[in-house]
Parts: C-alpha cells; sequence; structure tokens
C-alpha cells in the first residue's frame, strides 16, 4: 500500500483538528525509548511541531529544527507524513554516544537530527562541527570498528583533516568500499551542549544512482572540538563515531530528464527535497545563470522559475584551459519546502523541454 498516494485524496483535516493538537502538543509526543534526551526550550516553533501525520492516522511531533527548515504546513501535509520518520536509534560508542532521532527522508536527500553526547567533563560550549562520512551498510557495529581500528585512530589528530584524511579513505577503514556517493550536504548547530548533548541538523544529497533507502546507512562522524583563542585544539574524545540505521520513504520516485543533442547534455533530478542540475554546451557563465535559467513544467503547462523555489549551497564548473569559460555546470537546488514532484512533467532549460520520467 502506498500511504502517501492513498492520504492525498482524503488529505484535508477535520474540523478544529489544528486547536486539539495546540492543545495537546505537550500531551501528545509519544514515549521514547531511549534513555535519554536533551531538554529543549519551550518556544512557539515547539508548539506548531505538533503535527498530525494523516498518511498513517498517527500523531507525533516533528523536531523544532525541522518545523523552522520546512514550516508547519509541510508537518501538516500528507507528503510530510510521507518523508517523516522517527527513528530514535542511539549507538554507544565507548566515552561518547550518537542518536538519531528523527529524519526527513526521500530516495535522494535525507534531513536528520543527530545527538552528540559528549564525555563527562567535557566543555559545554564552543564546539566546532565535526565531518561526516556516510556508507551503505549496516555490516559493522561500533566494537567491530573500534576492534579493527583504534590501532589505526591512535596516531591521529582528530582535529585537523589532514591528520586523519589518508585513513578515511584507505583499505584501514573496513567501511571505505561501501562509501556513498555524494552530491552535497550541510549542517547547522549552536556550537553549545545541553545537558552535555550537542545537537545538530544535517542534510544530505545522495549521488547520482544511489537510493538512499534500498540499504542501512551508516554515519561515521569525527570528534567535535574546542578552539581557544591563540588556535589550540582539543578534540572532545581519541576515536570517531558511527551510528547506524534504515531510511524510509513513502512518497513519489525521484525523476530524471536527459537530453543529448549535439554538443549540448543536460541532465536534471527531480526529488521531494532538490533539484540536481548540469548542462554542458549551453554556454552559462556559472552554475547560478543556469539555475535562473531553468523552470519546471507543471501538467498545465504552467511554468514555475527554479531560482524561486529554493537555495543552492555552491555548485560546480568545468573551465575551458584556453578561454577559462565554463564549460559544464552543475548544483542542486534545495527546496525551501517539501515538493510534490508528481505535479511536474517536464523541466525546461534555455530553449530546450525535456520531459521527466
Amino acid at each position: 500500500m502506498n500511504l502517501y498516494h492513498d492520504a492525498m485524496d482524503h488529505c484535508a483535516p477535520d474540523e478544529g483538528l489544528r486547536g486539539r493538537l495546540e492543545q495537546g502538543v505537550l500531551s501528545a509526543r509519544p514515549e521514547r525509548a531511549r534513555t535519554f534526551r536533551p531538554r529543549r526550550k519551550k518556544t512557539a516553533v515547539a508548539l506548531l511541531a505538533a503535527v498530525l501525520l494523516l498518511a498513517t492516522s498517527a500523531t507525533t511531533i516533528w523536531d523544532p529544527l525541522f518545523v523552522r527548515r520546512f514550516g508547519p504546513q509541510a508537518a501538516l501535509s500528507a507528503l510530510g507524513g510521507a518523508v517523516f520518520q522517527e527513528v530514535d536509534l542511539t549507538s554507544d560508542c565507548d566515552d561518547v554516544s550518537l542518536t538519531v532521532t528523527q529524519a526527513l527522508c526521500s530516495d535522494k536527500t535525507i534531513h536528520y537530527i543527530l545527538e552528540y553526547r559528549l564525555p563527562e567533563g567535557a566543555p559545554q560550549e564552543g564546539y566546532r562541527f565535526p565531518d561526516l562520512y556516510y556508507y551503505g551498510t549496516g555490516n559493522y557495529t561500533w566494537e567491530e570498528l573500534r576492534d579493527k581500528c583504534q590501532d589505526d585512530w591512535s596516531g591521529l589528530d582528530w582535529t585537523t583533516l589532514t591528520s586523519y584524511a589518508e585513513y578515511i579513505q584507505s583499505e584501514d577503514n573496513p567501511l571505505q568500499p561501501f562509501r556513498l556517493k555524494r552530491e552535497g550536504g550541510s549542517g547547522s548547530f549552536s556550537g553549545k551542549a545541553e545537558d552535555g548533548v550537542l545537537s545538530f541538523c544535517f542534510s544530505l544529497d545522495a549521488g547520482q544512482g544511489v537510493d538512499l533507502t534500498q540499504q542501512p546507512l551508516t554515519i561515521l562522524v569525527t570528534p567535535p572540538y574546542t578552539q581557544t583563542e591563540d588556535g589550540t585544539r582539543t578534540a572532545v574524545t581519541d576515536h570517531p563515531a558511527i551510528v547506524t540505521f534504515q531510511p524510509a520513504y513513502d512518497g513519489p520516485q525521484a525523476r530524471s530528464a536527459v537530453l543529448e543533442e549535439g554538443d549540448v547534455k543536460i541532465t536534471a533530478t527531480l526529488s521531494t527535497f532538490s533539484l540536481s542540475l548540469e548542462a554542458q554546451g549551453m554556454d552559462y557563465p556559472w552554475y547560478d545563470d543556469m539555475v535562473k535559467d531553468t523552470r519546471l513544467v507543471t501538467k498545465d503547462g504552467q511554468e514555475k522559475a527554479v531560482s524561486l523555489m529554493g537555495f543552492t549551497s555552491g555548485g560546480s564548473g568545468i573551465l575551458a584551459a584556453d578561454s577559462r569559460e565554463a564549460t559544464e555546470v552543475s548544483t542542486t537546488v534545495h527546496f525551501i519546502g517539501i515538493t510534490d514532484i508528481s505535479k511536474f512533467t517536464a523541466i525546461r532549460m534555455g530553449d530546450y523541454e525535456i520531459p521527466l520520467s
């Protein structure tokens, strides 16, 4: 049964639903299965985070970080129910632990809340981002990875990428053969711990040919570190940590568009959270020019400018050796909201209209 498509036929909430949700928000949250969770400030955003997953007829609460990112209306939609996953999975990694609390997932993109419990006595503020690496496997527990790699870890400086990058990419890392291709990612956090826990909101855009729901996802996290005014860095521990879970999604699958005509090649992948674009031979000076010249075509023939639907976090290009002009540009547009991709039939870039399939 496709819960998303079933819900779309009767997704209007009954009269008075919003009032009941707002009145019952604090009591509606389901009991957590894990042993700890940092206290969060109860704000208006937290109140709006109470949602009814119409697709499953189950009441739950979106994390306020998700509500701030996508808005309360996304949480109340049937598609919001299709992408939402209550994970609540903790991996104890000796003196630290990782918990994935919730995720919003499609087959191509995942947003998730990650909590990093610090060692006893660790500083509570001034932290810098850890590095994250993604693997499409569930073959290794923390204990198995530690037993195989602790000798390699002992000589690494986890505050400096150049120190541990070789290990991450080498055969000494048993996860390396399962590393996922990725097109991008982002993250946010305050740099401060609450009750000894750092809370992050991360996202991952899977690369071409990768379906995030087809295998378990293992996330390796390097130790967060603090840095003093004189530049001295101190990692919270002397080892990375891992957590593994199975992403789930019950919505429209990603759609693609491909055109090859002479020197012109255009490829696009449209999913619930994003649109990946690549153009060759279109004479765009840079990737943002490509985005400005791209539209999505709806079933009734209307066009929606991609540049108004979301934002990019950077892009790339290949420059001609002689002219230094871009011959190929690529980027990923992250939608501001959760997008029902079934409404679109084609992508239009310049004078080319390419069907989505």
